[in-house]
């Protein structure tokens, strides 16, 4: 019963994700594994799927409804729930006590930990003093994790970075021979050239709260915040090193990560985008352009958003996109930039699962390079999420370490090498520990591992081909060195298809005996003659027009059997082979043309959808700008209001300062006019005064009495008055 329950959850999981691969193979290349695993390979068969929008989920990773009563133990490697009595997990056939944290991806997944019989070291000729490439870690990043576990431990936990540190340790490769960058905590005037001031403010209030959520799946502890300052500030700082030529390249080994983190939300994991942050770094250091390439298996919406404005900063993003329905559902091809930067964004989304190291360089090769290049970056950063890695839970992809390492060497060629790889996503710990090292010693100058010549000379898929075709056709105007490969491309395209036709249809039989045919049908060929099937056959169908594989074998089955034993059907009877078969090949034609006819009007309906969502974000950001002018257009009726008011009382001290001056005035006018008649009296009493005096002056008889007057009063003395008489 515990092992039916843990294979109807893993199937929830592939249904959510999409179609894919589980681990069937290690990355570190142990041979004797095949045998041992190849017994727990899950079987996943593919199926057609009629796209429906509204199975939209805003989280990619979503925690299995396996009741804990008959979960014993968690796999360190994938976190898949097993029984008690299983010692290999189920789901990628590692050890339940393997030494994966202590020694990476060089512990044997097979048995439990004894320790590290030999690894393969090439050593010689760096030290951490005269390395060229640095190395960001600090071990409080691990500090940030779920509070409390749900059903499952979550995908984007320590144990990650503890995976690739033990796998660089025990390769001698870090600590050894990179240098390392001393950690400091990005400043909140940093993050504002990226974030607004409300979100940072999120984040940080986060410290003061034991558990948090910002979303579903995105949580917070009260060393989150910390975490994720640390991690910008490392990439801050690598970007530094690199520009000032002290290192030549760097690996940002931090986490939480951060290409989810939009202008002003956290979601996807994703607290600060750390990418983003490094990129207006460098360019304050001195970097004039800056191309970001997003290998994770997520779109990178969050920086996308940040930089589709800005024509310095090229963003390029190869991820699994099928229509929108994996997660985060944006990343179209024909989603390019905005407002003057179209042809600045570059996506390549994968329309199905499974894709791996043929798929990537193809899409390197003819897409991200020649752009790049045409481009000219003065510095390179790779948001390096691992989660497309084969084995990893969530991706359900393919490249191998070498893949990685092809893909860094590759762009390492561009700006002479002056790029820093920031750790993204990656869940599966001995895949993004093998692909992590892997990526640093390509960074250190080694060659990439000994089978790269095989991968990167394995053809593409077809479904990959005609996503880059894509791309191509919506790039060229914008780059217009794309239109000779892409003539190139499309010729080798139609040639390698059926007939050398725009569409095929294909209906294949095969019949369940042993010495059964097989018939192929064609459009445009007459159809081919065979005996009949047998009673049970099985009758599948093929569009190669957009890859989908579609089974349908009980309805078919079904029909015919209809039609031969329905004694109503205007048929002949009995039915001989030549008439049974070309019922058969009729019908098998028909349908093929149904399912294409049903894919195309998918296909519209999602252009169509695409379309609508466009045209109802550019109205939302509409009616955002107009709530913006309306708040400023109240603002300004608010000051209108205030001058106003302003206004009326200065009148009103206009009219008391007009009274106060005409009184003044009148006062004044009084003034002179009292002023003017005392100086006629002043005048009038010196004249009377003056005739007085002559007169008293004429009669002596006055002036003996005024002498009297003045001897009484004490004025004029005896001897004057004697002087006077004599």
């Amino acid at each position: 019963m515990a092992v039916e329950t843990l294979e109807s959850s893993c199937e929830v999981s592939k249904r959510k994700h999409g179609e894919g691969t589980l681990l069937d193979e290690f990355s570190d290349g142990d041979v004797n594994y095949a045998s041992a695993v190849s017994s727990k390979r899950a079987k996943v068969s593919r199926e057609m799927r009629f796209l429906d929008e509204d199975d939209e989920d805003e989280s990619d990773w979503e925690q299995q409804r396996t009741p804990v009563e008959s979960v014993k133990w968690f796999c360190v490697n994938c976190t898949m729930p097993n029984p008690g009595d299983m010692v290999h997990c189920y789901m990628c056939g590692e050890h339940k006590e393997s030494g994966i944290l202590r020694h990476g991806c060089f512990a044997s997944p097979f048995c439990k930990d004894t320790g590290l019989s030999q690894v393969e070291e090439k050593r010689g000729g760096s030290s951490p003093a005269t390395s060229s490439t640095a190395v960001g870690f600090d071990e409080r990043m691990l500090l940030h994790s779920e509070f409390e576990m749900k059903t499952l431990p979550h995908a984007e936990r320590p144990d990650r970075l503890r995976a690739i540190a033990a796998s660089l340790a025990a390769a001698g490769v870090f600590p050894g021979r990179c240098f390392p960058i001393p950690a400091r905590e990005i400043t909140k005037q940093e993050l504002q050239m990226v974030h607004t001031s409300e979100h940072v403010d999120a984040v940080d209030i986060t410290s003061q709260l034991h558990n948090s959520y910002f979303t579903s799946d995105t949580y917070a502890n009260e060393h989150s915040a910390r975490a994720a300052r640390l991690a910008a500030g490392l990439c801050a700082d690598l970007a530094t090193e690199i520009l000032s030529g002290r290192v030549k390249n760097g690996f940002a080994l931090v986490r939480p990560p951060g290409h989810h983190a939009g202008i002003k939300n956290s979601m996807g994991f994703c607290l600060h985008n750390n990418a983003a942050v490094a990129a207006l770094v460098a360019q304050a250091a001195g970097a004039r352009k800056v191309l970001i390439v997003d290998w994770d298996v997520h779109h990178g919406n969050g920086t996308q958003e940040i930089f589709e404005q800005n024509k310095s900063v090229m963003y390029m993003s190869l991820h699994r996109h099928e229509g929108g329905k994996f997660y985060p559902g944006t990343g179209a091809a024909d989603e390019v930039g905005t407002n003057g930067a179209e042809g600045y964004c570059v996506n390549v989304p994968w329309s199905c699962s499974g894709v791996g190291d043929g798929d990537y360089i193809y899409a390197f090769q003819h897409v991200v390079l020649p752009i790049a290049s045409a481009f000219s970056p003065d510095f390179v950063i790779v948001s390096a999420g691992f989660d497309a890695a084969k084995g990893d839970p969530l991706g359900c992809c393919k490249v191998t370490p070498a893949g990685y390492s092809r893909m860094t060497q590759m762009l390492g060629d561009l700006c002479g090498g002056k790029m820093l790889v920031i750790l993204e996503g990656g869940y599966n710990l001995r895949s993004i520990s093998s692909s992590a090292t892997a990526v640093i010693k390509v960074l250190m100058g080694e060659n990439p591992e000994e089978d790269l010549p095989t991968t990167a000379t394995a053809p593409p898929s077809r479904a990959c081909m005609r996503t880059v075709l894509d791309v191509m056709n919506i790039q060229m105007k914008f780059w217009p060195s794309l239109a000779t490969s892409y003539s190139k491309l499309l010729s080798e395209w139609e040639a390698s298809r059926p007939g050398k036709r725009a569409e095929t249809q294909e209906a294949v039989v095969n019949a369940a005996a042993p010495d059964a045919q097989s018939v192929a049908v064609d459009e445009e060929a007459p159809p081919r003659r065979v005996a009949p099937p047998p009673a049970e056959f099985a009758f599948n169908f093929s569009y190669s027009g957009d890859g989908l594989l579609i089974d349908d074998k009980e309805a078919c089955g079904e029909l015919f059997r209809l039609i031969s034993d329905d004694p109503s059907t205007d048929l002949p009877t009995p039915l001989d082979d030549t008439t049974l078969s070309d019922l058969y090949n009729e019908y098998a034609l028909s349908a093929a043309r149904s399912i294409a006819s049903v894919n195309k009007m998918v296909y519209e309906y999602k252009r169509k959808l695409r379309t609508a969502r466009a045209e109802l974000e550019g109205q939302r950001k509409e009616l955002e700008e107009m709530d913006a002018l309306r708040i400023e257009l109240e603002e300004e009726r608010a000051k209108v209001r205030a001058m106003r008011l302003e206004k009326k009382r200065m009148k009103k001290e206009a009219k008391v300062l007009k009274s106060e001056v005409r009184r003044l005035r009148k006062s004044r006018t009084d003034f002179v006019a009292r002023e003017k008649m005392y100086n006629e009296l002043v005048a009038k009493s010196a004249s009377r005064f003056e005739e007085m005096r002559k007169y008293v002056n004429e009669q002596p008889t006055f002036q003996s009495i005024v002498l009297e007057l003045n001897q009484i009063s004490g004025i004029v003395s005896p001897a004057d008055r004697e002087s006077a008489a004599g």
